[in-house]
């Protein structure tokens, strides 16, 4: 495996797992504001937007808890080694996240699915191009 990109840095242990948490931390505003940015948003989002914080938060602590633990991502048992339980949330809740980010229209192919025409540029005559 590669080494994580905060050890390259040059950070101490304290400091990525403080950053750890930071950069997970999503706020329903934070969310809101995104989609009002990209024009998807409608109230009726709020309880998926709810549950993409909930997703968020939970993926910070645990995420926090992994490097904590020195990034292990094998365990052995009596019958050899496996994937750690830990590693195994995190995959889980990162698909979970990307289905949700998806739904809220914040990821492309989300957007794209809200909005036929979100990626579609707006055709100019050829005098527009000229001036």
């Amino acid at each position: 495996l590669f080494p994580p990109r905060n050890r390259v840095r040059g950070e101490t242990e304290k400091e990525v797992v403080r950053l750890a948490g930071k950069k997970r931390n999503v706020t329903k505003t934070a969310v809101r504001k995104k989609m009002i940015a990209l024009g998807v948003y409608k109230p009726e989002f709020d309880g998926t937007i709810d549950r993409y914080v909930e997703l968020a938060t939970e993926y910070a602590t645990i995420y926090a808890a992994y490097v904590e633990g020195g990034y292990k991502c094998e365990t052995e048992t009596a019958n050899g080694v496996k994937k750690s339980p830990v590693v195994t949330t995190l995959e889980s809740l990162r698909r979970d996240m990307l289905a949700v980010e998806d739904a809220l229209g914040l990821t492309p192919r989300g957007l794209l699915k809200l909005q036929e025409n979100a990626f579609k540029a707006e055709k100019k005559t050829r005098k527009e191009g000229l001036i």
